[in-house]
C-alpha cells in the first residue's frame, strides 16, 4: 500500500515537473483570454487555450495559424508586439507572411488576389508584407486589436501556435478553423 502510494506521488511530482518546464521553456504554454480579438472561434474574456512553441523552432508560420504573441502595452494604453515583452499575450491568425500583398476590399481579405476567408473586413490595404513578418487578423474583425492597427509583425515576436481551447469545457476543441459571416463585434471583458 505504501509502496502504491510513493509510485503515485513521484508520478505526480514528475508529471508537474514536465509541464513546469515545458511552460518555462513556452514549449506548452496555457494562455488565458482577456480580449475579443478571437470571438467566436475562442470564446472572448475567460477562454483559455494551450499553445505549444516547438512548432516555430522548425518551421514558418502559416497562413490560417492561430498564434500568440508576446505584447507590450504602453503608457497609453496601446498594444504592441514585442519579443521581449510578458505584459499580455495576443491570440491571432495568421493572415499573409513575408513578401504576400494583403488588402479587404467589399468585405473580404485577400492575400494575393485570393480569397483568405469569409469574415466581414472593413477595407483596408494592400500592402505588402516585408521579409521576416507576419499580418495578423483577430476573427472579430471589427473588434480585434491586430496587424490592421499595430502592422506586420516580426516572425521572431510569435512564440506559439494555439491548438486547443481548453476553457470553458463546452468550447473544449482542437479545431481553430475559421467562421464566416460577421464577428460579434465589441464585447465588454471586465
Amino acid at each position: 500500500m505504501l509502496r502504491a502510494l510513493v509510485r503515485a506521488l513521484a508520478l505526480v511530482v514528475i508529471v508537474v515537473s514536465v509541464v513546469v518546464v515545458l511552460d518555462f521553456a513556452e514549449l506548452l504554454v496555457p494562455v488565458k483570454m482577456d480580449d475579443a480579438a478571437m470571438a467566436d472561434t475562442i470564446p472572448a474574456c475567460d477562454g483559455r487555450v494551450l499553445a505549444q512553441g516547438l512548432t516555430y523552432r522548425f518551421w514558418d508560420p502559416e497562413p490560417g495559424h492561430v498564434v500568440a504573441v508576446h505584447a507590450a502595452e504602453t503608457t497609453e494604453g496601446e498594444l504592441v508586439p514585442d519579443r521581449d515583452a510578458d505584459d499580455r499575450t495576443l491570440i491571432l491568425r495568421v493572415a499573409a507572411g513575408p513578401g504576400d500583398v494583403i488588402l479587404a476590399r467589399q468585405g473580404s481579405v485577400f492575400v494575393n488576389q485570393v480569397k483568405f476567408d469569409d469574415l466581414e473586413t472593413a477595407p483596408f490595404g494592400p500592402l505588402t508584407v516585408p521579409n521576416e513578418q507576419y499580418f495578423l487578423l483577430g476573427d472579430n474583425r471589427s473588434a480585434a486589436i491586430d496587424s490592421r492597427t499595430f502592422g506586420p509583425v516580426l516572425e521572431n515576436t510569435i512564440f506559439a501556435r494555439v491548438f486547443m481551447v481548453l476553457w470553458p469545457l463546452r468550447d473544449l476543441t482542437f479545431r481553430l478553423g475559421q467562421a464566416s459571416g460577421a464577428s460579434p463585434g465589441a464585447i465588454a471583458c471586465e
